[in-house]
């Protein structure tokens, strides 16, 4: 196969064999005398460390070597590729010589990226379909920021305009206007974050409790308009974990949003979203989201994390898949089920911080 390399290196003499394949695939003349270096001198210069320990180690304990790693071939092309080898010895038990086998996996390695790059680009499109959703939550946000400042700039020009100027107060409103365009900066920058791609995301130590108070707050207009009320049950003793908090907000949204569609047929009396956290004996910290709506498929509750399917007619079926994409990449586990009496639940938790025995106080 044009995939595969076949070698055999002699330490005695300080010499290898490969064949025409793997030369090919190492980018070596066919008549290039060879030998360990020149072979190891392929390798990525970060990962050439590794790869001759590897060697060393089979060599002492003769016994099997195995490694992925980079080749940099001449001409400057890079090559993703597994080398496995054994030693092998006299009858005396000395050692004689490493044979083995390197197989090219750049394709995989191609297709591996192309996939993550998809997969980003699904997440980043989700995120800004939610904010299409939130138009309205995103507008009362910025909106009351930028009335105050224009109420307190009004109310300065006045008091310029008639020669009435108390210096304590003109402070104070240009504190206000100061603060007010701040708060309007924080809600931009937050509409950003969720909305640019995921480039560089960074994890930090999270406060769940914290995060589901800010996203609540970010839905809050869309709440009152679909005339539906959201409570939280918060446990306080909820261990910390390690996450994007951007990613972490994009489940929550797809989770709170998508509560709000279910019960938006409901009368509004019957309108209601509950968001609770609980402490899994400290070890992880889990969410739920429980809606009293019309519930999931009572055949299969989880068919609603599979590709493209949806219960809603302009839905792309992708939101809740992207949601268990990001937990499970964050090692954690989500899970979806009808409540006893109607409605559904979805439920994620996220492995708790190590050594974190400090309680979270929303």
């Amino acid at each position: 196969s044009a995939d595969l390399a076949f070698w055999v290196i002699y330490p005695g003499q300080n010499t290898a064999w490969m064949s025409d394949k793997g030369r090919g695939m190492y980018g070596f003349d066919a008549s290039q005398p060879l030998n360990r270096d020149l072979i190891c001198g392929r390798v990525h210069p970060d990962e050439r460390a590794t790869v001759h320990a590897a060697f060393d180690r089979a060599c002492v304990s003769h016994g099997i070597f195995e490694s992925e790693h980079r080749l940099v071939l001449p001409y400057g092309k890079t090559r993703w590729v597994i080398a496995r080898g054994r030693c092998l010895q006299d009858e005396h038990g000395n050692f004689m010589e490493l044979i083995g086998v390197t197989i090219d996996i750049s394709a995989q390695k191609q297709a591996d990226l192309q996939l993550q790059i998809q997969r980003e680009e699904m997440s980043h499109l989700n995120r800004v379909a939610l904010m299409g959703e939130m138009t309205a939550s995103v507008a009362h946000e910025l909106n009351q920021p930028l009335t105050a400042i224009a109420n307190n700039a009004s109310a300065a020009r006045r008091f310029l305009e008639r020669g009435n100027i108390d210096p304590e107060l003109l402070q104070q409103l240009l504190q206000d206007m100061v603060s007010d365009s701040q708060r309007a900066g924080e809600v931009i920058r937050g509409i950003r974050a969720l909305v640019q791609k995921d480039k560089n995301i960074v994890r930090s130590i999270l406060n769940l409790n914290a995060v589901i108070a800010d996203t609540i707050r970010l839905v809050s207009s869309d709440i009152l308009l679909r005339e539906s009320v959201v409570t939280t049950e918060m446990d306080h003793h909820l261990p910390q974990v390690e996450a994007a908090p951007v990613q972490i907000q994009q489940v929550l949204l797809n989770l709170i949003m998508n509560a709000l569609d279910s019960v938006e047929a409901l009368p509004p009396a019957e309108r209601r979203i509950i968001v609770s956290t609980r402490s899994l004996n400290g070890e992880a910290a889990e969410v739920s989201v429980r809606d009293f709506g019309a519930g999931l498929p009572k055949d299969r509750p989880d068919k609603v994390f599979d590709h493209f399917f949806s219960t809603k007619q302009t839905g792309m079926g992708m939101g809740l898949t992207i949601v268990r994409s990001i937990i499970e990449t964050h090692g954690g586990k989500i899970t979806a089920e009808n409540a006893p009496d109607r409605g559904a639940r979805f439920s994620f938790h996220l492995p708790a911080v190590r050594g974190d025995s400090k309680s979270q106080a929303a």
